[in-house]
């Protein structure tokens, strides 16, 4: 039987237990979450708007992330509501209702949405309207957002298996099929379209680039290699979030490493050992990333040096970090947005979005940073302009 665990912090938990359990009987608590230390905003964040997107999801642990074309947000909840919004104004500009159980996505591209749902279904929607065009069942839960360009959908579902569909019809273009061990964390690694190649990340710790025409790989690298006596020691995932800035691609694994790959020759550029759940992001100076343990750090892009560390949010199930203007945003499980320093991480401002955890990293769309919830709420936010 094949397990995936849900929540880095029920795994955290976990690895402490076993230990204390080891060294004391089991008489000692698991470390609690760390408790949010008071500071003074130096960041002037408000919100812009707010709203829900249908019902809650608590700890299902979806892949559930609004997406955005530049002049809409687009969100998806559990119980099969989708909605758009006006991105400035937070208007709702249409909304269906799918009668799915969603619980990836969406996906946009090529002018469409594309969800993925627990129960094995790929839906495809106009992004203009919400109007279906086709829905088909790919025989396995997907927890990973699709990705779309060049005509095909490409999907990444649970039981491993990277595959491309038909943008027109939903036809299944080609399969890439990699091997599970027999524990992983979630399966939720959202692929990445770079030119004309997608890079993808599977729960065996690889991330390869393959042909979207096709699914022709291009090259494959490990970014972990199982280690270790018990399964848990061994889990080797690809955490969810790869990035892809100029021609270079960006992943870090579950015990493993944090890597900067050339896209066009699959050479690794750098590498740090570094393991994370939630993933990382990366501009055109800096990679930034959230540690299995809920550290958030900055490496330096070119080189991978650490350019600072911030530990005060450890154990609070902490989102990948996304670059907003001068800031570092990540959300947490309690539905709080906070606002890192770009320059050293001291923290610059602080959000309660909602009741519920922020799932996924932040968005930026904009003059504005959006955040989805477990509850269903979609949150904007923006800095407000200094008084002259």
């Amino acid at each position: 039987m094949r397990l995936r665990y849900s929540s880095k912090w029920l795994l955290a938990t976990l690895s402490i237990v076993a230990f204390v359990l080891g060294c004391s009987g089991g008489k000692e608590k698991a470390e609690p979450p760390a408790k949010l230390v008071a500071f003074k905003p130096t960041l002037d964040v408000r919100r812009a708007w707010r709203d829900k997107v249908g019902g809650g999801t608590e700890r299902l642990r979806l892949g559930l992330h609004p997406a955005s074309d530049g002049a809409r947000v687009y969100a998806g909840s559990a119980d099969g509501h989708v909605k758009a919004f006006d991105a400035v104004t937070g208007k709702v500009v249409w909304q269906i209702k799918t009668g799915l159980p969603l619980a990836a996505g969406p996906g946009y591209g090529d002018g469409v949405l594309a969800f993925g749902s627990s129960d094995g279904d790929l839906i495809l929607l106009d992004a203009s309207n919400g109007a279906e065009k086709w829905r088909d069942a790919v025989g396995s839960e997907v927890l990973a957002s699709p990705a779309i360009g060049s005509g095909v959908v490409v999907l990444r579902s649970v039981d491993g298996r990277l595959r491309g569909f038909a943008v027109r019809d939903g036809s299944t273009v080609w399969t890439v099929d990699q091997e599970l061990p027999s524990l992983t964390v979630r399966g939720n690694t959202v692929p990445r379209l770079a030119g004309n190649v997608v890079v993808a990340g599977f729960n065996n710790g690889r991330v390869g680039a393959f042909e979207i025409t096709n699914g022709d790989a291009a090259w494959e690298v490990a970014v972990a290699n199982p280690s270790g006596r018990t399964e848990l020691d061994r889990l080797v995932d690809v955490s969810l979030n790869i990035q892809v800035v100029a021609t270079e691609a960006y992943v870090v694994g579950y015990h493993g490493r944090v890597v900067g790959i050339d896209i066009a020759t699959g050479v690794v550029l750098w590498q740090q050992d570094m393991s994370s759940f939630a993933g990382l992001s990366a501009d055109f100076t800096t990679v930034y990333v959230t540690t299995d343990f809920d550290s958030v750090i900055a490496l330096d892009r070119r080189a991978g040096a650490q350019v600072w560390r911030q530990d005060g949010l450890r154990l609070r199930d902490v989102t990948a970090p996304t670059r907003f203007g001068n800031a570092v945003a990540v959300g947490d499980f309690e539905g709080y947005v906070h606002f890192l320093d770009t320059g050293d991480g001291h923290f610059v401002a602080r959000e309660k979005a909602s009741k519920g955890r922020i799932v996924g990293g932040p968005l930026v769309v904009g003059e504005n940073v959006v955040v989805q919830s477990e509850d269903g709420t979609i949150a904007a936010y923006t800095v407000r302009a200094a008084k002259k």
